[in-house]
């Protein structure tokens, strides 16, 4: 639909398994040099995972396309079958009869063959693609078709290629001796960021003969790879949607807008989570719905009942007997003595210093005896502090705070009025 427009010869994005689009990254160069490697080693089997859409079927198609004459390969695809029918699968990929109900005869039909193919100077393998979902007895039986040998090598050649769950199932105690046949094992993982972005050009390089490479942006690249989180099946996903988006609106380059209109359309797809830079942030609807639970949690009653236990300690605290200290520097009960009333009532009361949250007024005292420790008989007096006060204001506040003549009261002085007497 959009090849003409972006310049494009062919789809660059489908999801089928062409080996021409191969990209060999690091770890896919590696997988595809285990599977060589097991062609010339006779030694066991080859064992090959790696995640969903990871690109394990375009690695095998490609080595099955890229064999050399004297190579004759079995490709099992459906990995879904008796032991019986994988014999019978096995034999009509090597061009044997394989009608036959009777696993005696395929069994030595088989051997027959691959003695002859050794004669020859030939190579047999047997590929079996998703063979996560064999049972255990399909397995056993292909580690008893691996004893078909000779005294120096092997005359067939087991490759496994499958999920992880593939070497869960290698694990299971009936499977002991062909794990231990297994001599090479590789996994596939995803893409990291650049091998991304080199992974898009190239399948745009390849799909427009090397003329069109730069068709994405880098924030669109980046975009990518973080929701796709490297998995090339859902790179070209997305790749896919996003160059219809920009398509639709004319725009020759495929920017960050419409690898966003993208992951929009394929949300349904059961994407990597994408990781966000500021972990502290609730998202929203997260955060109403702590909110909606916690205005529940206080019409319930829930409120009160937390603040319950703390009431009753305070007041557990305040009707314990106070220590022998506090009952030597204040009065019978423990308390300090009542600070002693001004006598200059409302009207001398002093104002205080200005400062912020004072005015002149008492602070207010606290819950339980006063901790402060009673004075010392051996103190010279002069040097002993007032127990009156169980919070001691610091000296530069207490002078800040002291009433100053201006706070006093003014009393006006007493003229004579009269040669009698004198009046204020």
């Amino acid at each position: 639909m959009y090849e003409r427009f972006f310049g494009l010869v062919d789809a660059p994005f489908r999801l089928t398994p062409d080996p021409r689009y191969l990209f060999l990254s690091a770890k896919h160069a590696d997988a595809l040099a285990h599977l060589r490697l097991g062609l010339s080693e006779s030694s066991g089997f080859v064992c090959i995972t790696g995640d969903v859409g990871t690109g394990k079927t375009t690695v095998l198609r490609h080595f099955l396309s890229d064999l050399a004459p004297e190579v004759r390969a079995a490709y099992v695809v459906n990995p879904t079958l008796t032991p019986l029918e994988l014999l019978q699968t096995v034999n009509a990929e090597f061009g044997l009869p394989s009608s036959s109900h009777s696993r005696k005869e395929l069994i030595d039909a088989l051997n027959a063959h691959l003695l002859r193919q050794r004669g020859e100077g030939r190579v047999a393998v047997v590929v079996v693609d998703e063979a996560q979902a064999l049972g255990i007895d399909v397995l056993e039986h292909l580690r008893l078709l691996s004893n078909l040998e000779t005294t120096t090598e092997k005359l067939l050649r087991v490759i496994l290629v499958g999920q992880p769950q593939l070497r869960t199932l290698l694990l299971h105690p009936e499977l002991v001796q062909l794990n231990q046949r297994i001599t090479l094992r590789w996994h596939i993982g995803p893409l990291d960021r650049a091998e991304t972005a080199a992974y898009v050009r190239h399948r745009l390089h390849v799909a427009s003969r090397g003329q069109v490479t730069q068709l994405f942006s880098p924030l669109a690249l980046a975009a990518i790879h973080r929701r796709s989180g490297g998995v090339p099946r859902l790179v070209n996903m997305l790749c896919h949607r996003a160059m219809l988006a920009a398509f639709a609106r004319e725009e020759r380059t495929v920017g960050l807008p419409a690898v966003r209109r993208a992951y929009r359309e394929v949300a349904s797809v059961p994407l990597p989570v994408r990781r966000t830079s500021r972990p502290w942030m609730v998202p929203g609807g997260l955060a109403a719905a702590a909110g909606v639970a916690a205005l529940a949690w206080i019409a319930t009653g829930g409120l009160d009942a937390w603040r319950a236990p703390e009431a009753t300690e305070i007041a557990a605290v305040a009707s314990d007997d106070p220590p022998p200290a506090a009952r030597v520097a204040g009065g019978e009960d423990g308390r300090p003595p009542a600070r002693r009333s001004s006598p200059r009532g409302r009207r001398g009361r002093r104002r205080g210093c200005g400062r912020r949250g004072c005015g002149g007024l008492p602070r207010p005292q606290r819950a339980g005896p006063c901790r402060r420790p009673p004075p010392s008989p051996l103190e010279p007096p002069s040097r002993r502090r007032r127990p009156s006060s169980p919070h001691p204001r610091p000296a530069r506040h207490r002078r800040a705070c002291s009433p100053s003549r201006s706070h006093r009261r003014i009393r006006r002085p007493r003229v004579p009025t009269s040669s009698s007497g004198w009046s204020r």
